[in-house]
């Protein structure tokens, strides 16, 4: 449902997912170091292809990003722009990561938008976390005043089998 915004006659659209998508062949290809310049790539890329990046993690085998897009943008060709332009981003900037073919995409509603960025914090914080547990002081980003606590409902943040 659209809401009206500030000025009369304009609908804000609020569209968000939940896209996730791998390394090439799930090879933990993203070091400690790679994955802070993989986040703030996929955060200025969302940016400038005019997507807002609510929540980024990127795992040693895998990407989490949680965005709102408007309604003529394609996840597909979203994603697509994302992976393409961060791998070049990131080797220009030292650090070696391909991306797998495909990705994962569901759609989030308004009201469960924080649930599913607790949810990405449990992945990065939780057993699974492989070479990038960050532990607590040191959290994945997300946008400001987004709040933080314990889900009581997410997304199950598992990728579909190989």
């Amino acid at each position: 449902m659209d809401s009206v915004d500030a000025a009369p006659g304009r609908a804000a659209h609020r569209l968000y997912c939940h896209f996730v998508w791998p390394t090439l062949g799930r090879i933990p290809l993203i070091s400690r170091d790679a994955a802070d310049v993989v986040e703030r790539h996929l955060i200025t890329l969302c940016r400038r292809l005019d997507a807002e990046p609510l929540c980024v993690r990127a795992f040693s085998d895998r990407v989490h990003l949680l965005a709102r897009f408007k309604p003529g943008h394609s996840p597909a060709a979203l994603v697509g722009r994302l992976k393409d332009g961060s791998e070049a981003a990131i080797q220009d900037a030292g650090h070696t990561v391909r991306w797998g073919r495909g990705y994962a995409a569901a759609t989030v509603s308004g009201s469960e938008v924080r649930a599913v960025m607790r949810r990405i914090h449990r992945l990065a914080n939780g057993p699974r976390a492989g070479a990038r547990d960050r532990g607590p002081g040191n959290r994945p980003w997300r946008a400001p005043g987004t709040g933080s606590g314990v889900p009581t409902v997410g997304v199950d943040g598992v990728l579909p089998a190989r």
